[in-house]
Parts: structure tokens; C-alpha cells; sequence
């Protein structure tokens, strides 16, 4: 668990150089953010960015981190489905994709 502080603290601590090696430009964080400007800068100088904002930031300046996330939850799912019997055989699946394709055109 301390660990996990650790890394919390750190990344609050390296928060701004974070930003500024970002792709995107402040004003492009602080829209995604919902925030003004000013309250941005308050909260970058103070650290005091709630836990929706700091997952907002995260997903912006580490979008490799997001997707594995992503990919591993869906993986997690995958397992659940199976596990539980939820599954399609791979006949049926082609089949409704290949009908659904026709359908469209």
C-alpha cells in the first residue's frame, strides 16, 4: 500500500513537467478538465486535483498506460464470459457479422 502512496505522491510531484512533455497544448487539459484556467493553475500549483481529475490527466498524458488498462479489463471480462458459459461458437459470430454487413448496403 505505501508503495502506491509513493507513486501517487510522485506523480503529483512531477505533475507539471508531465504536462509540459505532453502532446497537448494546457488549453486542450484544462477543456478536457471542465475547469477554468485559473482554477487549473491553482490546482497544479497546490496539487489539489480530485481523484475524476487525476484519472482524466492520466488518461491524456499516458494514453499507452490507459489502452493496456483497457485491454486488460477487457481481458478480465473475456475470462468472465467464458468462464461462465457466455460465449458464441465462431460460425454464428461470422454469420450475424456477414449478415449484418449485407444488411447495410
Amino acid at each position: 500500500m505505501l508503495d502506491i502512496v509513493l507513486e501517487y505522491k510522485s506523480l503529483l510531484e512531477n505533475l507539471h513537467q508531465y504536462i509540459e512533455d505532453s502532446k497537448y497544448k494546457k488549453e486542450h487539459i484544462i477543456n478536457e478538465l471542465g475547469i477554468s484556467r485559473a482554477t487549473f493553475y491553482n490546482k497544479l500549483k497546490k496539487r489539489s486535483f480530485s481523484i475524476p481529475e487525476m484519472i482524466t490527466l492520466s488518461s491524456l498524458l499516458f494514453p499507452e498506460d490507459t489502452k493496456a488498462l483497457e485491454i486488460k479489463n477487457a481481458l478480465e471480462r473475456s475470462r468472465k464470459d467464458s468462464d461462465a458459459g457466455r460465449v458464441l461458437e465462431h460460425e454464428s459470430v461470422i454469420a450475424a457479422a456477414r449478415k449484418k454487413i449485407l444488411e447495410s448496403k
